[in-house]
């Protein structure tokens, strides 16, 4: 009886604390009010959640056991320091650039930053060392820590394409100076408890279009994907969105998603892209309906007519079974005699992106 009491008052102990945990403001918040009205309109939302257009049994394989098996063994892997691994890369000056250049500069995983125009734009920054909720995992290989908050300008955009940490990462964006933020519906209400302003913040559902300042538009595009920070999950929308500039220099922003129909609707529809910024990482078979093969990258890239792509959602942080440098090495093999350009920089390097000659060698 005392063994059980003791083990009871345990069980509540670390309920209480998991519970003042997840309530700490770098989960965000679920839609309420207003927000949560609009979302109830959007013909995405069903049964009290965001649904994928085709269902390709994402929930299962993301939730197999199997997978959870080997998230732990990576986790094991960081705690006895046998992923301790260097990236090489490099620094740009990003406060001191002539705005008339046309550049990205990949922060490595899924953050970059664009100008494009005069505009500059940051898509999913994610600044800090770790990349969840849990203080020690998983931690940025060394070397791919290069840019802190204070050394990003003002940006006219910042955009986010779901709510995951590894692509909303509370500690960046709190820090960063928007113009305007721009995000899939639902993903506003984290920023609304960090404190933006709502005139900040612009929220998009799949397939809406609109015209930002100088000729500048952007559509939001559906993923093959999932959301959520905490125990609840597809309360707020993920997407990928289509920037065009005021030249019709069109860049595709995937954000992440599994190989499916939308790429060649949006190819059919919007084509062709110049740049399409494509994950290829982080992949394994039991959540192959959530993300990208190289081989699928390669696909997708095809099915959006897309003239270059960059594969990016690795290279920083290990989220998956795999090495960190298989992505980059798959996708240079696949893409070779493909009609789409890969470009493959390394992290921090400078990409002029309406040159699309310039060569880059495999430096991982």
């Amino acid at each position: 009886m005392k063994y059980l009491l003791c083990t009871s008052a345990a069980t509540m102990v670390i309920a209480v604390l998991i519970a003042t945990y997840v309530h700490l403001p770098k989960f965000g918040s679920i839609p309420r009010g207003i927000r949560l009205e609009r979302i109830q309109k959007s013909t995405n939302y069903k049964n009290r959640k965001f649904q994928n257009i085709y269902q390709l049994h994402t929930d299962a394989s993301i939730c197999k056991l199997d997978t959870y098996k080997k998230l732990l063994g990576i986790i094991g892997k960081f705690i006895a320091g046998k992923n301790d691994i260097s990236i090489p890369s490099v620094k740009t000056d990003l406060m001191n650039l002539n705005k008339n250049e046309d550049i990205l500069v990949w922060f490595g995983h899924a953050s970059y930053f664009i100008q494009i125009e005069g505009k500059r734009i940051v898509v999913d920054p994610v600044l800090s060392d770790v990349s969840s909720p849990i203080p020690f995992f998983p931690v940025a290989f060394r070397g791919t820590h290069v840019y802190a908050t204070t050394e990003i300008p003002e940006l006219d955009y910042l955009i986010i394409t779901h709510d995951h940490w590894d692509h909303l990462d509370y500690e960046t964006v709190t820090k960063l100076k928007a113009k305007q933020i721009i995000c899939p519906l639902g993903v506003g209400a984290h920023f609304e408890r960090w404190r933006f302003a709502q005139s900040k913040l612009l929220e998009m559902d799949w397939h809406d279009e609109i015209e930002l300042e100088d000729g500048f538009r952007i559509i939001c595009c559906p993923t093959q994907h999932f959301s959520g920070r905490g125990f609840t999950r597809n309360k707020s929308l993920w997407g990928a969105f289509l920037l065009t500039s005021s030249s019709e220099f069109k860049i595709y922003v995937g954000g992440d998603g599994g190989y499916c129909p939308h790429f060649k609707e949006v190819g059919k529809k919007h084509g062709p892209i110049n740049i399409a910024i494509l994950e290829n990482g982080q992949y394994n078979e039991n959540w192959k309906y959530a993300h990208m093969h190289p081989t699928e990258t390669i696909m997708a890239a095809e099915d959006l007519r897309a003239k270059v792509l960059l594969p990016v959602h690795n290279s920083k942080f290990s989220l998956a079974p795999h090495a960190w440098n298989e992505p980059l090495n798959e996708i240079t093999r696949l893409g070779k005699n493909k009609d789409v350009r890969l470009l493959t920089p390394m992290i921090g390097q400078k990409v002029n992106i309406k040159d699309t000659d310039q060569p880059f060698n495999a430096w991982w």
